[in-house]
């Protein structure tokens, strides 16, 4: 995580009133072995235009839980069906501060390569990194990204043109310290 982040460490009373979102982190089988999808949104003027995350988003009051929300926003999203879809576990909720999100990710399984169906107002295109080489560690590195605070240099994870960093960096190392 970038190292300000260190410095922003949000009381329980923000975690309790930020909004609340859940993502799923979703593995599956391809030829070069194991992948983890992620998308690219759309730019857009928001916090989160143009950035690579994970399928997934806001809860919604009829969500039973955040795993319904993962799954819901997935499916709307990249098309996951959610009865093709075994959700594994939880990883711990990341706090964003620019967007004042509290999502909370969950790892995913299937066992054969998604059919994607995208939503254009969502996503823009998705793409998927071998899960070896994301615990090589070899694809971490540091970025400038555009931020509403000016460019910014962060530690992000590199994979040919994509700068996977913020939020979705973090989960994704929270995924390779798990698995490691």
């Amino acid at each position: 995580m970038p190292f300000y982040r260190l410095l922003v460490k949000p009381s329980l009373k923000t975690l309790e009133a930020a909004k609340k979102a859940a993502v799923l982190i979703h593995v599956y089988p391809s030829g070069d072995g194991l992948n983890v999808l992620y998308m690219k949104r759309p730019a857009y003027p928001g916090t989160h235009g143009g950035q690579v995350s994970f399928p997934g988003g806001r809860r919604e009051e009829s969500d039973a839980d955040f795993i319904q929300t993962a799954l819901r926003e997935s499916f709307e999203e990249v098309g996951l069906h959610s009865e093709k879809v075994s959700v594994l576990r939880a990883l711990d909720p990341v706090y964003i501060p620019p967007s004042d999100f509290l999502v909370h990710p969950f790892v995913s399984f299937a066992a054969n390569e998604p059919e994607l169906v995208l939503d254009p107002n969502e996503v823009d295109y998705t793409f998927s990194v071998p899960l070896d080489a994301l615990m090589s560690g070899k694809l971490i590195g540091k970025a400038k990204v555009p931020t509403k605070y000016g460019k910014v240099k962060v530690p992000a994870y590199l994979w040919d043109e994509e700068v996977i960093w913020g939020a979705t960096a973090i989960i994704t190392s929270r995924l390779v310290a798990l698995l490691s």
